[in-house]
């Protein structure tokens, strides 16, 4: 009887762990898989070489549409056309690197890719042709060392981008073809483009989100082409570019912007083109600018968030165009301008939140101009200017919070400007023709 009962336990026991294998979880999932539709290839289509078999096996199963990507990597002697006839979207990027294509016609069906469009060292590519029916490209557009391709006609039905980069194609003239663009959510990257002019192609893109970076190119001579350009959201950057004459072109930008950079556009007179910028939230930095004289088109600025930069510029004689500008929220350096002989133009300037730096100017006789400021907040430096005799200018500032470094500057003789009430650094003076202490400049002693 014992064993029994026993074996009835047992099995009841066995029972029950077989019953519970077999109830679904309260709390699991089922996983759904839905199978690929007809015509469309799950995974990615990657070619190294003519050896590869996917394009045939692409072929042969009639697809049309790719869940993936579509990367071509190779030089050899492919007709894709014959591969990708039927080709209508990718879902993924389509990336041609060394492909021998002149056009990209085997592309024509295709109206979606929502990654990127990517164009690498297609030696014998001219042109875009091929692209006429593709009016979703969801991410990037690279077009990068193509070495004869001219334009960017072909694609003119996309009308928004992330980012934009176009970079060392020796052969590219304009960048028609873009004309159907509007917006581009991301930034621009426009570089190494030798025979570029002027960037026409992009007239009716009105917003930037992120930075407008154009560099290196050697003919542009204009942005032609940003006319109806109203907000850059992220950075404006100009540099390498020496035939660049004018920024008239960006008349229509109205919003606030992060940033504004120019170096090396030897042939920019003045920020015209910039007069309804109501706001720069960081830098102003003018660097190596050969020709530029003057602030003009800085009309409506009444403070700049971050730094004000004027470095190396040759030709620039006074702060004319700053007329309104009150504040500047970080440094004021003024470097190696080395005809500038005063401070005029700044007459309303009252503040610089951190600190004032003038080194290096040949000319500067004194520091006329600044006539109402009464703050710098951090340190002040007057350093290496040869013809500097002395502060005048100055009488207005009564609170440095940092140092006040004052050295080498041969002529300098008189202090008397500087009324400071209240130097909470150190006052570092020498090397100048007259070198007084703090305390002779306060009791009066303070000019040769």
């Amino acid at each position: 009887m014992r064993k029994l009962r026993l074996f009835f336990i047992v099995s009841m026991l066995l029972s029950g762990m077989f019953c519970n294998s077999c109830k679904k979880s309260a709390t699991s999932t089922d996983t759904v898989v839905t199978p690929p539709g007809v015509g469309e290839f799950v995974g990615s289509v990657v070619v190294y070489s003519k050896a590869d078999t996917m394009l045939t096996y692409f072929l042969k199963n009639n697809y049309n549409r790719i869940t993936g990507s579509l990367e071509l990597y190779t030089d050899d002697d492919i007709d894709f056309n014959k591969y990708l006839v039927n080709l209508k979207s990718v879902t993924g990027s389509v990336r041609l690197y060394k492909i021998r294509n002149t056009d990209l016609s085997f592309l024509s069906k295709v109206t979606k890719i929502t990654g990127d469009l990517q164009i690498s060292a297609c030696a014998g590519l001219t042109s875009l042709a091929g692209l006429s029916k593709l009016d979703t490209l969801s991410t990037n557009l690279i077009i990068e060392n193509n070495p004869k391709i001219q334009n960017l006609n072909g694609i003119g039905l996309v009308n928004t981008l992330t980012n934009l980069n176009i970079t060392n194609n020796i052969a590219l003239q304009s960048l028609s073809g873009l004309s159907s663009l509007t917006s581009i959510s991301g930034g621009i990257s426009i570089g190494e483009n030798p025979i570029l002019a002027s960037l026409d192609g992009l007239s009716n893109v009105e917003t930037i989100k992120v930075n407008a970076i154009v560099y290196n190119n050697a003919i542009q001579s204009s942005l032609q082409g940003l006319t109806k350009l109203k907000s850059i959201d992220g950075n404006l950057s100009l540099s390498g570019l020496p035939s660049l004459s004018s920024l008239t072109a960006l008349n229509t930008l109205n919003d606030t912007i992060t940033s504004v950079l120019i170096s090396g556009c030897d042939n920019l007179t003045n920020l015209e083109g910039l007069n309804n910028l109501p706001y720069i939230k960081k830098d102003l930095r003018l660097v190596s600018c050969a020709k530029i004289t003057n602030l003009q088109g800085l009309t409506k600025i009444d403070s700049i968030g971050g730094t004000i930069e004027l470095n190396k510029l040759s030709a620039f004689t006074s702060f004319a165009g700053a007329t309104v500008l009150k504040g500047i929220n970080k440094d004021l350096r003024i470097v190696e301008c080395n005809v500038l002989s005063s401070l005029a133009g700044l007459t309303k300037l009252n503040r610089i939140s951190r600190d004032f730096i003038l080194d290096d100017n040949m000319n500067l006789v004194n520091l006329n101009g600044v006539d109402v400021l009464t703050l710098v907040k951090g340190k002040m430096q007057i350093l290496n200017n040869e013809k500097l005799t002395s502060l005048d200018g100055l009488a207005p500032l009564m609170v440095i919070t940092g140092d006040l470094d004052i050295y080498y500057n041969p002529l300098l003789t008189s202090y008397c400007a500087l009324k400071t009430s209240v130097l909470s650094g150190i006052p570092y003076i020498g090397f100048n023709n007259y070198n007084p202490t703090w305390a002779q400049i306060i009791a009066g002693n303070c000019s040769k």
